[in-house]
This record gives C-alpha cells, sequence and structure tokens, in this order.
C-alpha cells in the first residue's frame, strides 16, 4: 500500500516518544496526526477518517484499553497498534483478544516500528480488496435482478429483499417523493418498527427529509449523534437506541427518494464501509426506478393507443360497444382463477381489448347485418383475425399477444378459422379468448339477435366444451359465472 494514502494517529502522553514516532512516519510518507491522550484521540477518529492508530497503554483520562473498546464499540473503521512497556505485555495480549492488531513492546527501535506498522498496513489493503471485490459482486447481482424487473411494485419488491439479505436490518424503508415536489412517501417497508411505532416512524421521516435535503448519505447511532447539528434533536428524545443508515436516490442529478436501514442498539451497529455500500444500492436503484416509471407510462400510452384502435373498431357497431373491454375482464378473471403469471394476465388482459381490431377492415353492411350472413359475407368476416395482427405487427410491444389475437376463433375439433388448428395446437391464452368472447357475444345484444338469457349461453357453452372450446376452460368460467357477480349481466 503506497504510504502517502495512509493516514496514521499517534495517541501518547508522552511528547518525546511521539514526536520520535512522528517523525519516522512522516519521514516515510505516511500522514500523521496525533493526541496526548485516548479522548483526543477518539476525538480525532470523529473528525478524520484514520487507517491506523499506534497508541500507548497508559494514558490519562482516557486509555489505550478504554480507547480500543470505544473503537469497536463504536465500529470504527480503523486499525489498532498497541504501544506498552515491559511490564504489561500481558495486557497487550488481552487488547489483541479485544480487537487490537498487534502490540510494540518498549523500548522499540524505528525499524521495529515501521516493520510493525507497514504489516499492519498491508493486512489492512488485502483486507479492503477482498471487501471492495465482494461488494461489486454485490452490486453486479443487485444491477442484474433489477435489470429484470419493469414493473415498479416488483421492482422495488426485488430492492427490499436484496436490502434485507446484504445488510440485515431491523427495518428497512423506501421513500420516494410525490409528484414534483420534496414531501416522501414510504412505499415499501419491512419490520414492525416502520410499521407500528409512531415515535421511530416520525423520526425516520425528519432523517429522510433531512438527507433529502443535504443530498448526502448519514450513519446515525447513539454515539454519533453527539456533536452532529442536523439530528441533535434525537438527543430530545428519552433515548435513541437504534443505528440507522439513510441514503438519498439519485436519478441524473435529481434526487428521487431516500432508502434507509434501521437496527436496535443491541444488534451490531452499522459501519462507514456499509453505509457506502448502501449508497451505491441507491444509486444503482434509482435508475431502475426512473427507468421503470418510464416503462410505466410508455405501457400506459401504448394501452390509450391500444383503446383508441379498439373503439374506433366498436364506432362502427353500437352493438359492440364496450365488448372488448368486457371480454378483456373476462378474461382476466378467468385467468387469475386458473393461477396464471402476472405476464400471462397482462397478455390476456391487452389481447381481450383488441382481440377484435381486424373487423375494422370489415365492410360496415357486413359487421351491422341484422340477419344472418352469406357464405362470401363470412368468408369476409373470418378474415379480421390476420387483418388485426397485420395492424398490430406494427407495435413491437404486442408482438408477443399476437398469437392470442390470430387464432382466437379457432376450434377444439379443427373446425375453426384461420387456420384450422386443434386442441393442442391452439396457443392456451387464445382458448382463454375463445371461451369469454363466445360468452360476453351470446350474453349481449347483437345486430341480428337480442341477448341469450346467461343460464340459455351457460347450457351453450358446456354442449360445446370439447369440441369448440376447451372443456377445461369452460367448467372454470362456468363455477365463476355462478358463484360471482359479474358486471352487465
Amino acid at each position: 500500500m503506497e504510504s502517502s494514502h495512509n493516514t496514521i494517529l499517534v495517541a501518547d502522553d508522552e511528547e518525546s516518544l511521539r514526536e520520535i514516532c512522528i517523525e519516522a512516519l512522516q519521514d516515510a510518507g505516511y500522514k500523521v496526526l496525533e493526541a496526548a491522550n485516548g479522548q483526543d484521540a477518539l476525538d480525532v477518529l470523529h473528525s478524520q477518517s484514520v487507517d491506523l492508530v499506534l497508541s500507548d497503554m497508559r494514558m490519562p483520562v482516557l486509555d489505550g484499553m478504554q480507547l480500543l473498546e470505544r473503537i469497536v464499540q463504536e465500529k470504527l473503521d480503523v486499525d489498532f497498534l498497541v504501544m506498552t512497556g515491559f511490564g504489561t505485555i500481558e495486557t497487550a495480549v488481552e487488547t489483541m483478544k479485544k480487537g487490537a492488531l498487534d502490540y510494540l513492546p518498549k523500548p522499540f527501535d524505528i525499524s521495529h516500528l515501521m516493520l510493525k506498522v507497514n504489516k499492519a498496513l498491508e493486512q489492512r489493503k488485502q483486507r479492503e480488496e477482498r471487501r471492495n471485490l465482494n461488494n461489486l459482486v454485490r452490486v453486479l447481482k443487485l444491477s442484474k435482478d433489477l435489470n429484470n424487473q419493469l414493473e415498479l411494485s416488483t421492482l422495488l419488491n426485488e430492492f427490499i429483499f436484496h436490502l434485507e439479505r446484504n445488510f440485515s436490518p431491523k427495518s428497512a424503508g423506501i421513500f420516494l417523493k410525490k409528484n414534483e415536489g420534496s414531501e416522501l412517501q414510504l412505499v415499501r417497508t419491512r419490520g414492525k418498527l416502520l410499521r407500528s411505532d409512531p415515535k421511530v416512524i416520525g423520526c425516520v421521516r425528519r432523517i429522510c427529509q433531512t438527507v433529502l435535503e443535504r443530498q448526502s448519505s448519514k450513519l446515525i447511532d447513539p454515539f454519533i449523534i453527539h456533536g452532529d447539528p442536523d439530528f441533535e434533536y434525537l438527543l430530545q428524545e428519552k433515548s435513541f437506541p437504534y443505528s440507522v443508515m439513510a441514503a438519498p436516490m439519485f436519478n441524473k442529478d435529481q434526487s428521487i427518494g431516500v432508502v434507509l436501514l434501521l437496527r436496535e442498539d443491541s444488534d451490531e451497529l452499522y459501519t462507514p464501509e456499509a453505509l457506502q455500500l448502501l449508497t451505491v444500492f441507491a444509486s444503482q436503484t434509482a435508475s431502475a426506478i426512473e427507468n421503470a416509471r418510464l416503462y410505466g407510462q410508455m405501457r400506459e400510452m401504448n394501452n390509450e393507443i391500444i383503446r383508441s384502435f379498439a373503439q374506433a373498431v366498436e364506432a362502427k357497431d353500437i352493438y359492440t360497444r364496450g365488448h372488448s373491454d368486457q371480454v378483456a375482464y373476462y378474461a382476466t378473471r378467468l385467468g387469475r382463477r386458473l393461477e396464471l403469471s402476472k405476464q400471462e394476465l397482462d397478455h390476456l388482459y391487452l389481447a381481450g381489448i383488441v382481440h377484435d381490431i381486424g373487423k375494422i377492415g370489415v365492410p360496415d353492411h357486413i359487421l351491422n347485418k341484422p340477419s344472418h350472413l352469406t357464405e362470401d359475407e363470412y368468408a369476409i368476416m373470418k378474415k379480421h383475425p390476420e387483418v388485426g395482427i397485420n395492424i398490430l405487427n406494427q407495435v413491437g410491444s404486442l408482438q408477443d399477444i399476437l398469437p392470442t389475437i390470430y387464432h382466437h376463433h379457432e376450434r377444439i375439433d379443427g373446425t375453426g378459422y384461420p387456420d384450422g388448428l386443434t386442441d393442442q395446437q391452439i396457443p392456451f391464452l387464445a382458448k382463454v379468448i375463445s371461451v369469454v368472447d363466445a360468452f360476453e357475444a351470446m350474453s349481449s345484444d347483437r345486430a341480428y339477435r337480442t341477448a341469450l338469457p346467461v343460464e340459455r349461453v351457460k347450457d351453450i357453452l358446456i354442449d360445446g366444451a370439447g369440441r369448440q372450446w376447451d372443456k377445461e376452460l369452460v367448467s372454470v368460467w362456468i363455477t365463476i359465472v355462478d358463484s360471482e357477480q359479474l358486471p352487465s349481466m
């Protein structure tokens, strides 16, 4: 490790020994700080970044053992070498059991001092390299998992999962800004402290607001509160027995929220290294959140365009107005009963909205004919699935639902259209649309007939199960119709 990058604190009440150590260390290229007692040394550690403490054992105010105990208690990231006289070797060994890296018996020569210091800093360098590699793996894992999530809700759940796995908080909260204002809204939480304790919730909100305004990460615990003007109000409480990390989430220099983790003081305190990793996590997630929001906006825009397509078709036929919305609703209702995935439910909804989009190419006199169609007219009508996918093929985000739209008029026995597919050849989601499309059409008024009674529609579906429609899907849909209150019935 390059010495110019290291800072060493020499703590000794003997000024002459302090000066000898400082001169030798500075000659070796180290930055050196000094303290005449343990309390002064602790104050330095609170205000500056130090890599190694070289401490005498016997000092006024706070001795070497007490200084080490405070360093360990407060989880300060600094290594500790103790200097001790011959008569206190046993005490020096005891300090190593409590966290000291090594000890240096007095009297010592400069070469022995430098050997111990260089060894301690080399070990620190190797430890930091291993930790940085481990943290890099964690960040890459987070980034990979977040990039697989396009929905904001599932992305936030994924982020909470990574926070729990990597930081082991008692409670965790994700706060996002409302619209363009600065008010924070708690959008995800884990742990009862951020759910049920009003005092904790109030303090946490205030901490997050400060972190958002200061635009910098913050580590807070009972030791750090003292002397920090931003958080001195916590001292007004009887106690603040928590270790807290809070990091702002930035995207393109714009703060979008704050992530906060909390432990009780009976648990291990969070460290500056943990805060540094949380800050990187927050930055990675902020970018993913904005991408998810953009995806949501684009998806809603696409849905609006899709709805306008469907409405353009329905404007040609007053009897089918609302048909597409109803089919989409019924399809997702059936899909949920079948325990389909979120993605499959989304596909069903979109397919339901646009399944008849191809009818925009069917002449009005055929579409609105008040009597049965001739063979020629029916041949034209049967082209609407093909026309539909030709229209929607121009929309990249709808490619996955094209098979469902194209094949929703196929029949189990192979007598349907456009390709005459049989049971296993028909896409499953197309089978779902086929059942609810037929139910909605038969139970609604049409140009050539009035709506059929629901019981009659059920009988027709049951009779056609296994021939026109999938038998199991018909059975599940009939169960839904019998047990639930469906709209427009």
